[in-house]
Order: C-alpha cells, then structure tokens, then sequence
C-alpha cells in the first residue's frame, strides 16, 4: 500500500517548474481510472483528490503511479513515486466524481448533522429548548387571561432589552476607531502558496462572463490558482453557459450531484473535497474582488500566528445608486463591514462572517466540519463555530469585493428573510448549551449572538407592534387600548426608539464616511421606513422558518454587470 507523507510536507513547493516526465507515458482510460480509484481507502482517496496523481498497486521498491498535471508530477516526485502513464486533467476529474461524486456530495450534504448534530441546523431546535418554548407558550397564554397588565410588562422588557443591546452595539461601534493597521510584506510569486477558490454557481448564466473576467484580473500566479465552479446537475442553463466559454487549466468545472437540501453551503461542501491549495477563499458568481485580495490574504495568513484561521474581507455593492433598495443595502453593508466587524475584531469576539470573501486556511476549515449545509446563512454560525475550535477571525484591512445589489423590492424581500431565517438559525444552534459555548468561546460570543443576531431578528419581528403600541400610548388616553400598557412603558418605549434609531443613525453616517460613501448620507432619514420593511421580511423569514427551514430563497443576479 501507499504510504502518503503528512500535508505540511509539500506545502513549501506546491508546483515546481515545468516537468517533462509526461512526454511519451501511456495514457490511462477513464474506466480504469474509477476501477483504480473505488480500490482505495478513504484516506488514501483524499490524497488522491488533493495531489491529483493515482497510486497504482505494486510490490516492489518503487511506487507507480498516473500523473495528470505538472503539480501532481512535482507531488509524486516528492513522495517517491515513478510516473508510469498519464491521464489529462478532464479525464482524471470526471474519474474522481464517477468514482466517488454520490458518495461526497451525501458526506457534504450529512457530515456536520451525523458527526457534530450539536452544532448542525438540521433540527430547527433541541429537546430543551422545544421545552422552553412550550413552557413559555403556556405561561403566555395563562398570563394573557389572567394578568395581561403583567404580560405587557415583561413582553416589553424582553423586547426592550434586545433594542438596547442592539442600540449598544451600534453605538459603542461608531464611536471605536479603528487604528490604522499595518500592511504586511506582500509575497513574491515564488513565496505564495496554492489557493482554492470555491464559486458555487446556480441559474447564473448572465454574471458568467464577468466572474471570468473578475477571476482572470486577480494578481495571482496561475500555477499557483485552483479556481473550481460549483455548478449543480440540474442546472442546465449554467452549464450550457459555460460549455461556451474556454476555461483556463487552473479553472475546473465541477457538477455537484443532486440532493437535499439544495444550497450553497452543501455545493461548497463538495468543493471542499476537491480542493488542492492551503488556503481557500468563497467567492459567489456576481463578485468583483479586487485583484490583489488572494496576495494580500496569502501575506497576512504567512505572517500571523496559525490561530487566525480566517480573514473576511470587505464588502460592498457596484451599483449602490440606482434604487432605493441598493442604496439602503450600501448603508447596511458601510455599517456592517467598515463599523460594527471592526469594533467586534477589536474586542477580539467571534465574528459573523459574510457571504462571500472569506479567506481560510483549509487544514482549520477541515478540522471544524465546513459549512453547514442545512444553516441558510452558512457564514454566520461558521464564524461563531471556528471561535468555538479556539480559531481567530481577523478583517483584510483594504482590498474589498464588490456585489450586485438587489434593486427591487421582491429580490431584496428574498435575500433579507433568507438573511433573517439563517441568523435565527444560527442563534439557536449555538444557544443549545449556552454554558458549553461560554466554555469554548468565552463571553464574547453572547455579544455576537445577541446583541447582533438575536437582536437583529427579533427586534425587527417586534418592531412594528411595539412602534404602534408605543405611538398609541402617546396619542391617547391609556383606557383607549385596554389600560394595560401604563404611560411609563410608553415613555420606555420611546427611550428605546430613540435610541435604536440614534445609533443605527450614528453607526451608518460613520460607516458611509469609513467606505467613501459619504454622498448617501441623505438616505438615513428613511431608515425608519426602512426598518418596517425589514421587519416584513423578518415575519416572512419566521414562516419559512417553521414551514420550510431549509429552502433557500435564490436572489437573482445579473441585471447590473461592472465588468463588460
């Protein structure tokens, strides 16, 4: 049998210069390929998938094996083996997902649930806390008959206390600023290590041609690139798209198997199992990252401790002007990634990741379980998750990736509940055992998951019913709506709009003025409005939560394109 030396051992020259060892070796047909392959150990299989050259069976000294590229001769080489045939990088691909396609894609769909059910999405809610949530129905109700003076009471409370600390949050944020960080050495193209960079396509036919473009600008050596579309069976018109265009060697096009639940973190999930780089990036179909972010990520990973085990870079919109939906999406993101990650990195507290643009060492990535394929917002509990596994999130100090921003209001309703659905998914999971997540990633972590998801989920449900409440307790005598809401929760609830809208007012002014965006100032007096909104998708997002937690509402892409 094979024996395969440790990862680290081939790190320091992923590819060497251009072999010749190919030149006249027989090549391998793709049903011996799989028959080869299906022979194999799980782990030997890894191997296989990562160095991209094929053990073949021997009993002598010397180990014969099918090359298929330049980097599998230089790691075979490395590992002692002797090219004796050759097989093309398209051939041995599809040889791999024949062989083990069904296989990886049920591991990428069930790994986290069966082996780490603790920290999966795949039940909405524990044992526990489907208790709770009886047990607090219950009360509710006995409460809502017997003293719905004392129910107005606590249920304003609670509420109140998820604005405050989400109102703390912006505030404390938008008063932090952030020192200038400094710039790391930025490598050499014979220092850079391989990069995975994971793109999961799906209906996205129209950005294809400008995420080719975007990932043929990057400032990155293309021996050194392992760039993978993930591209679903049943999703014709994207591969139809792509069978138009000529790829590069170092893109390869992987058809992810059909299966459940059908989202992004599954699709990235079997793109994992293909990787070859030591460090791997997300990028989604409409993104325009600026070209040196892979260089400037690469730097700072060689020259932080291996704790930090993932940068967000980051994010912002190319078509920010054209509608009132992308301009207030442009005020969130300012807020978001240029006030609120920089203050959480500053206090050294887990971060809840983005969608896109996230930097990983993959052995970290690995070692946590991926993503979450049943968590719709698969960004945010992986950032909560890594801290967990004692690992550091730390922010890319420049270099942003710009997206296409929803322009209309359906589009923008879909991607906000799905947003909603996925930070309440999140909030649960990670609240099963809240002395085990104190345990593993301290006090910080209850900062994150409460006063930015939690809150953000369930003061946006709340809002409109306390903001006609509060509003009608002002305008009319208390006998008017019942007696049951006394004229000092009015005054608190006042005190907690004030304050909610202040610091959300405070962290968005100083978010636009950190981004350049200084000129949508104008827009922040509509965030009153813009919160209502908010808060439909939120009730929206609660339903697809209790009917259908795993569906994934799609947002379309392609109508607003940067790069022509």
């Amino acid at each position: 049998m094979f024996v395969f030396v440790p990862h680290r051992a081939l790190s320091p020259r992923p590819f060497a210069p251009r072999l010749h060892t190919r030149q006249g070796l027989p090549r391998m047909e793709l049903a011996a390929l799989v028959a080869r392959m299906q022979a194999l150990t799980p782990e030997e299989a890894a191997k296989v998938r990562r160095y991209r050259f094929l053990p073949l069976p021997h009993r002598g000294l010397w180990q014969p094996c099918v090359i298929t590229d330049d980097a599998s001769a230089s790691a075979m080489q490395a590992l002692g083996g002797v090219a004796v045939a050759q097989a093309d990088a398209q051939t041995f691909r599809r040889a791999m997902e024949l062989a083990w396609g069904q296989e990886l894609a049920q591991r990428a769909a069930l790994s986290l649930a069966t082996q780490q059910p603790h920290f999966s999405a795949f039940r909405r809610m524990s044992k526990g806390q489907q208790h709770a949530l009886i047990a607090s129905i219950i009360v509710f109700a006995l409460l809502l008959l017997v003293m719905p003076g004392t129910l107005a009471l606590v249920c304003g409370l609670i509420l109140g206390l998820f604005y405050l600390l989400m109102a703390a949050l912006h505030l404390c944020a938008a008063h932090h600023h952030p020192p200038a960080r400094p710039v790391p050495r930025l490598l050499d193209d014979a220092e850079l290590p391989t990069y995975t960079v994971l793109i999961p396509l799906f209906r996205e036919s129209r950005v294809l041609g400008q995420l080719l473009q975007a990932l043929a600008r990057l400032d990155y050596p293309a021996d050194k690139l392992d760039i993978k579309l993930l591209v679903e069976e049943a999703d014709e018109e994207t591969r139809a798209a792509l069978r138009r265009h000529v790829l590069p060697a170092h893109i390869e096009v992987l058809t992810v198997p059909p299966g459940a639940p059908q989202t992004k973190p599954r699709a990235l999930n079997y793109g994992l199992a293909f990787a070859r780089g030591d460090l791997l990036c997300i990028h989604d179909a409409e993104d325009v990252p600026h070209p040196g972010q892979l260089r400037l990520a690469a730097s700072m990973f060689a020259a932080l401790p291996e704790e930090v085990a993932c940068l967000q870079a980051p994010l912002g919109w190319y078509n920010a002007g054209v509608s009132f939906f992308s301009r207030m999406l442009a005020v969130d993101y300012a807020a978001h990634f240029h006030v609120i990650l920089p203050w959480l990195q500053a206090l050294g507290v887990p971060l809840p990741l983005g969608g896109t643009s996230n930097h990983f060492r993959l052995q970290a990535l690995v070692k946590v379980g991926g993503w979450d394929p049943f968590n719709v917002t698969e960004d945010a509990d992986l950032g909560i998750r890594l801290a967990r596994r004692g690992y550091r999130t730390k922010m890319l100090p420049r270099l942003l990736t710009l997206e296409e921003a929803c322009v209309d209001y359906g589009c923008w309703r879909n991607q906000r509940a799905r947003w909603l659905k996925g930070w309440l998914q999140t909030f649960l999971v990670h609240q099963r055992a809240p002395l085990r997540l104190w345990q593993e990633a301290g006090a910080g972590a209850y900062l994150t998951l409460y006063a930015l998801l939690g809150a953000g989920v369930f003061a946006a449900l709340a809002h409109p019913f306390f903001l006609f409440m509060t509003l009608a307790s002002l305008w009319w005598p208390a006998t008017a709506i019942g007696g049951f809401w006394p004229q000092w929760m009015a005054a608190l609830g006042l005190v907690v709009f004030v304050a909610g809208y202040g610091s959300a007012f405070l962290s968005a002014r100083a978010g636009l003025k950190r981004s350049g965006q200084a000129h949508l100032l104008p827009w922040l007096v509509l965030l009153p409005l813009y919160w209502l909104l908010i808060s439909l998708a939120a009730w929206l997002a609660l339903w697809d939560f209790l009917l259908r937690p795993h569906h994934w509402r799609k947002t379309e892409h392609g109508f607003f394109l940067l790069l022509k």
